[in-house]
C-alpha cells in the first residue's frame, strides 16, 4: 500500500500537482514473517493444558495429517483436502480449478486462476504472484481420486438433469451436486468443524500448504522444487518460510556427518581414566 501511494504521489510531483512526496518519509515497522512451527507431542500436551498455540503458523506432523485424512476419507470434500495436503494448492486455487486445466491422462493440473472471496462476494482472479501460475504433477493417489470424483460429478449431473433441473455448468472440478462452485470460506468452515470434531491440534486450512512443503522437504525434494510446487515468487522466500523440518529429518541430517568420518567401533572409543592431577592438554600449552 505504501509503495502504491508513494508511486502515485511521485507522479503528482513530476506533474507539479504537489511539491513533495510525503510518503517517502514514512518508516514502516520491521515485519518478521512467521515461520511454521510443528505440532510435536510436547507442544500438543502443552496446548491441551493451556489452550495456547506456540506459534502463529502451525503445521501438523505426518501422524496428525494421516489421522485427519483417514477420518475424512468418506467426506465429500476428501479429494480436495488430499489435493491440498500433498500438492499445496491454496483454497481459492482448489475451488477455482477448472477441468480444462486438469489433464488426468498426463496427471497434471495447471494453476492459472483462483476464486477470491470478500464476505459473500466471489470473483475469479489470477494467483497471488507471477510464479503462482504453474503446472503441478499429481501423485498417483490424487490422480485416482480425481478420476473417481469426475465419475461422481458426471453421475450427479445426470441425476440432476433427469429431474428436469438445470445443472450449472461452471466447468470447475469441485462443485456442489447442482454444479455450483464452492465458496472459499465454506471450505475453511468445514475444515475447522472436522478438525475440532477429531480433536486435532489447530491449524488453518491454508496451513495445509505448509504441510505439503514440510512433507516434500522431508521426502528429499529440493527447495527449488518446493518453490515451484507452491508458486512462491522467489527461492529465498520459500527457504525463509520453510526452515522448519520434521524432527526425524533433522535427526537424519545431524547423524549424516558422522558417517563420513572413519572411526573405531564405539566399544573402543571409551576414554581411559585421566591420571590424577594432570590436565588433558598438549605439553606446550601446559608450559
Amino acid at each position: 500500500m505504501l509503495n502504491t501511494l508513494s508511486g502515485a504521489l511521485e507522479d503528482a510531483v513530476k506533474e507539479k500537482l504537489i511539491s513533495e512526496n510525503w510518503a517517502k518519509h514514512v518508516v514502516l515497522p520491521k515485519y518478521v514473517r512467521p515461520k511454521p512451527v510443528l505440532w510435536t507431542r510436547a507442544r500438543i500436551e502443552a496446548w491441551r493444558q493451556t489452550g495456547e498455540k506456540p506459534g502463529k503458523v502451525m503445521v501438523w506432523m505426518p501422524e496428525q495429517t494421516g489421522e485427519f485424512l483417514d477420518a475424512v476419507a468418506e467426506h465429500r470434500l476428501y479429494p480436495m483436502f488430499h489435493l491440498m495436503v500433498f500438492r499445496g494448492l491454496r483454497r481459492g486455487e482448489a475451488v477455482g480449478l477448472p477441468w480444462a486445466e486438469t489433464d488426468l491422462t498426463l496427471g497434471t493440473v495447471h494453476i492459472s486462476e483462483q476464486l477470491v472471496a470478500s464476505s459473500y462476494d466471489v470473483w475469479e482472479d489470477t494467483p497471488k504472484s507471477e510464479s503462482g501460475a504453474r503446472t503441478i504433477k499429481l501423485d498417483s493417489e490424487t490422480r485416482s481420486l480425481l478420476d473417481l470424483w469426475r465419475e461422481r460429478q458426471d453421475k450427479e449431473r445426470a441425476e440432476w438433469e433427469a429431474n428436469t433441473k438445470a445443472w450449472k455448468n461452471t466447468g470447475l472440478v469441485f462443485t456442489w451436486e447442482d454444479g455450483t462452485a464452492y465458496h472459499p470460506e465454506y471450505l475453511s468452515q468445514v475444515f475447522m468443524r472436522l478438525m475440532k470434531k477429531l480433536d486435532l491440534p489447530p491449524v488453518r486450512l491454508h496451513d495445509l500448504r505448509h504441510c505439503a512443503a514440510t512433507l516434500s522437504l522431508a521426502a528429499g525434494l529440493h527447495m527449488k522444487s518446493i518453490q515451484v510446487l507452491l508458486g512462491y515468487s522467489s527461492l529465498s522466500l520459500a527457504a525463509d518460510t520453510y526452515t522448519s523440518v520434521l524432527p526425524q529429518f533433522e535427526e537424519a541430517q545431524a547423524e549424516a556427518p558422522l558417517a563420513l568420518v572413519p572411526r573405531k567401533s564405539p566399544a573402543q572409543r571409551v576414554l581411559a581414566p585421566e591420571p590424577e592431577g594432570k590436565a588433558d592438554v598438549p605439553q606446550e600449552d601446559a608450559a
